[in-house]
This record gives C-alpha cells, sequence and structure tokens, in this order.
C-alpha cells in the first residue's frame, strides 16, 4: 500500500486554512489504496509527524533527508508562502521525492503576482492595468513614478502584497486618499506590492483544472460577492456572505472563451497536477486574473466544489491527485 505524507501548517498567514484544508484531505483519502501520514509543518518552520489533526503539537520531529523513509509521495496542503511558491517543493525536489501538485518553477511564477503578470503579458493574455512596485529595491524615484502613474487607473483600485494568498493583505480604494495606508498594510505581508485597476459590473470566475498533459476542467464557477464588498479573506473564511454559482451564470460563447483561456495559461505557467485558474468576465471579455497552484479544501473552496460537480466525487479526486505525482 501507497504511503500518502499529507503536507500541512507551514509558517505562512494561511496556517489555519491549510490545516483546515487538510483535514477535509484527511477524511476522503482512500483508505483502500493509501496509508496516510500526517506532516505537520510548524509556524517555526519544524515538520513533525502527528498521531492524528487533533494533536499536531504533539508529534516526532522529523527531517527533509528522512522524508522518504516515512512515505512513497508528498500531498502538501500548505497554503501560502513557503508552502506553495516553490520553497516547499524544492526541498520535496532535494529528496527525489515524488509529489502532487505544481512543481518548484510554476509554483513560483502563479505565486508571485507581479511575475505571474509580466509573463502572460508577454504572450498576449487580457489582463487588468497594473503597476508593481518593490520597495526592497529602496528605489524612490522609481517609486514615485509607479505611484503616479495608477492615477491614471479607473476606480476601484486594488492594493495587494505580490506574494501573499487567501487574499490575505488585500485593499480595496474606491478613491486615492488612503493608498499609503493600502500599501503599508500590504508590505505587512511582502515587501513587493501589485497595485491593480478593478472592475465594474463584471462576473468572477473560477475554473478547476486537473492534469499533467492531459487535462480535465471543469465548468466554470462564480463567486457572488454581496455589492460593496470584494473576496477578501474575511469573506472567504469569516463572514460567509459570499455566494458561488455552478454553473456560472455566463454566456456559452464566454463559458468557451474561459476554457481555452484557463488551458492556455495553465500549460504556459508549466502547471501540473491540479490547480484553479481565476478570471474575470466583462462585457462577453475575459480577463485574466490569477492561477492558484494550491487551491483550498475547505468546506466552502471552490475547487473540489467544482470537480464534485464534473462527476469526480472527493475521494476519487483525492486519488487522482496522488496517481497524478512525479
Amino acid at each position: 500500500m501507497k504511503k500518502v505524507g499529507l503536507f500541512f501548517g507551514g509558517p505562512s498567514d494561511e496556517h489555519e486554512v491549510s490545516i483546515t484544508s487538510a483535514v477535509n484531505v484527511a477524511k476522503n483519502i482512500d483508505t483502500q489504496k493509501y496509508e496516510t501520514v500526517l506532516i505537520y509543518w510548524s509556524k517555526d518552520g519544524e515538520f513533525m509527524i502527528v498521531p492524528d489533526m487533533v494533536s499536531i503539537e504533539k508529534g516526532n520531529k522529523i527531517m527533509a533527508e528522512d522524508f522518504k523513509k516515512y512515505f512513497d509521495v508528498a500531498l502538501p496542503m500548505t497554503h501560502g508562502k513557503y508552502g506553495e511558491d516553490g520553497v516547499l517543493q524544492a526541498i520535496f525536489e532535494s529528496q527525489h521525492l515524488l509529489y502532487s501538485g505544481c512543481h518548484v518553477l510554476s509554483s513560483a511564477l502563479c505565486f508571485d503576482k507581479s511575475v505571474f503578470k509580466d509573463f502572460i503579458s508577454g504572450h498576449g493574455i487580457a489582463q487588468s492595468k497594473y503597476v508593481a512596485i518593490d520597495y526592497a529595491l529602496n528605489n524612490p524615484t522609481g517609486i514615485k513614478e509607479k505611484l503616479d502613474s495608477i492615477r491614471d487607473f479607473s476606480l476601484p483600485v486594488f492594493v495587494k502584497p505580490a506574494n501573499s494568498g487567501s487574499s490575505v493583505g488585500i485593499m480595496k480604494l474606491d478613491d486615492f486618499n488612503n493608498l499609503n495606508e493600502a500599501i503599508k498594510e500590504a508590505r505587512k505581508h511582502d515587501e513587493k506590492v501589485v497595485i491593480e485597476e478593478g472592475f465594474t459590473n463584471h462576473k468572477e470566475i473560477e475554473l478547476a483544472v486537473l492534469g499533467n498533459s492531459e487535462l480535465a476542467i471543469s465548468e466554470p464557477g462564480e463567486v457572488v460577492i454581496p455589492s460593496g464588498s470584494f473576496y477578501d479573506y474575511n469573506e472567504k473564511y469569516k463572514l460567509g456572505r459570499t455566494e458561488t454559482k455552478i454553473p456560472a451564470d455566463i454566456s456559452a460563447d464566454e463559458v468557451e472563451q474561459v476554457k481555452k483561456v484557463a488551458e492556455k495559461v495553465y500549460k504556459l505557467c508549466g502547471c501540473s497536477g491540479f490547480a484553479r485558474v481565476d478570471m474575470f468576465v466583462q462585457d462577453s471579455k475575459v480577463y485574466m486574473n490569477e492561477i492558484n497552484t494550491l487551491p483550498g479544501f475547505t468546506d466552502i473552496s471552490m475547487y473540489p466544489k467544482l470537480m464534485i460537480h464534473t462527476g469526480v466525487s472527493y475521494v476519487d479526486l483525492i486519488s487522482k491527485i496522488i496517481e497524478l505525482a512525479y
């Protein structure tokens, strides 16, 4: 029986979300095929084998060089920095370990919003206007020029940390009065900040993609957000006011467009295993938002909902993700 190391936790802002995802995944691993080894990654960066999802602080510490002694394949549910950006994936690579999901380069490319936007821009894929400011470079003149340039953006604008997930650290601005405050909030999570032009009267669309070379792409789902709000961390995980529509309320032509863009961008970025592709649709035109290379598996998460809608059970979905490991 194949042993699967289920990784969760990690030293990121999404530590708790990661644990919630892992609880759901652990419940849906096919015990006839796999033996689950639970690997808790502490906020201090230590890996521990734990007996269950309740006693996560009572594990036995293990080193990366020991991973292959305990399991055959790694299944990361480690959302956010270090677990989703290629760092943990590089540790797996260094140990010649099979692992599920996107590999080092695609994980890093898709996690850094500014790099991802620059990359798809070079391939002619439509997206909103944006600027990226790296405060770590300490270039006051360049920063001022970029901040001046966003005054031409249509409102609202969104200020985001370039390297963060679950919409942590994002602020929506309906004017520029609180721009400095928004940048300060984003910089709590990353020294590189992305400021992008928002949309109005649009639809937020998400698709689930499963596969390496041969892809299964779900029907698009729609995130329906309360008027005046946006899909930040609080809306996702605390307030519970956001609704999802599967399938999305878009035309057949728009469905075809978003599926084509999802496949194109997934392949361009070298993604593998599974990922969620997010877009905006406005006036029948599709705009790329981002790829989430390690989407959530919580009770409210769109990725498993989309795949279940296609006819893949939760248990079969986890099995397919494990079997796609390389």
